[in-house]
């Protein structure tokens, strides 16, 4: 079967859904949401998912230069246009150090963009500042090696002036969440890599963050944590009742950004535009040997290639 023929395969079942539109965050059946919000919270939500008017996130013409120890400027990323919807997972792809990390930085306000604007629900966030409705999970996992597996995960709130007990709550919800009961008062060196990763997406999630950005969190571990860990993020991200909205993930591994993702951010060598977008056209839950999956995988690899 080509490619062609699965999206047209894909597109019939896509229609028959509500709104011509298959969404695995909107359509998969959860009896509870395992980490409870207030109504408040939980109204806001489902507030922001009907309106659609304005997208979550936009770039536009977003470029970025760096100026080298001769005084040369350097493009990294030049005139990249990006469009994100609530209740999306997309992927980033491409070529390494055509600056994908770096694109992620500028979103969340690590960075700044040279030229160009970052739209957060319409409002330009491009002066400089961390943007409080997101959260990041590094490569490296980025903990305190000095504080323990709670303290770590509960550093976010301590800046979001949450009393101390219901700081406390909240992280022994998440740890759990993730997978690290038990390991609450072990530090970073007493943790295996995945444990580590499990500690960092646990941080980025208490904080309720609306988009969860991940730069290559899964290329450090070992195959069986990393799906593992894979489905952990998917878990959280297809409950409609908790946050994240989306998910921006940054990968090398083209096979696993087809699997996860609804859209697939296609970068070209640096200097780094959008060669293409892909998107996903696969019912939830998915197969991993499915064979749409491999021919979206040649599609994509071929792109970057």
């Amino acid at each position: 079967m080509s490619v062609s023929n699965s999206d047209s395969m894909n597109n019939r079942y896509l229609q028959e859904q509500p709104g011509g539109n298959y969404c695995y965050k909107n359509n998969m059946k959860n009896e509870s949401a395992s980490r409870p919000k207030n109504v408040e919270n939980m109204s806001k939500k489902l507030y922001e998912d009907d309106d659609a008017s304005t997208p979550l996130l936009e770039l536009r013409n977003v470029t970025k230069e760096y100026i080298d120890d001769n005084g040369k400027s350097i493009t990294v990323l030049n005139d990249i246009n990006l469009s994100v919807n609530y209740n999306e997972f997309i992927s980033v792809v491409g070529p390494s150090g055509c600056g994908k990390s770096t694109l992620l930085r500028m979103i969340m306000g690590l960075e700044r963009c040279t030229r160009g604007d970052i739209l957060f629900k319409g409002q330009s966030m491009s002066g400089g500042k961390v943007n409080p409705h997101m959260a990041m999970v590094f490569q490296s996992f980025g903990l305190f090696p000095w504080l323990t597996v709670i303290e770590n995960v509960e550093f976010g709130l301590e800046s979001m002036h949450i009393p101390k007990a219901q700081r406390r709550e909240k992280s022994l919800s998440i740890i759990q969440e993730v997978g690290l009961e038990g390991f609450e008062d072990a530090y970073p060196r007493e943790l295996s890599g995945g444990m580590k990763q499990r500690v960092g997406i646990a941080r980025a999630l208490v904080i309720d963050p609306e988009i969860l950005l991940m730069d290559e969190p899964f290329s450090s571990l070992d195959p069986l944590t990393a799906e593992a860990l894979r489905e952990e993020v998917l878990k959280v991200w297809s409950n409609k009742f908790t946050t994240p909205d989306v998910v921006i993930m940054v990968t090398h591994n083209v096979e696993e950004a087809v699997y996860l993702s609804d859209r697939i951010i296609i970068l070209s060598h640096r200097p780094a535009n959008v060669v293409k977008q892909v998107n996903i056209n696969i019912p939830r839950p998915r197969e991993k040997r499915d064979k749409v999956i491999y021919e979206y995988l040649d599609q994509i690899t071929t792109l970057i290639a």
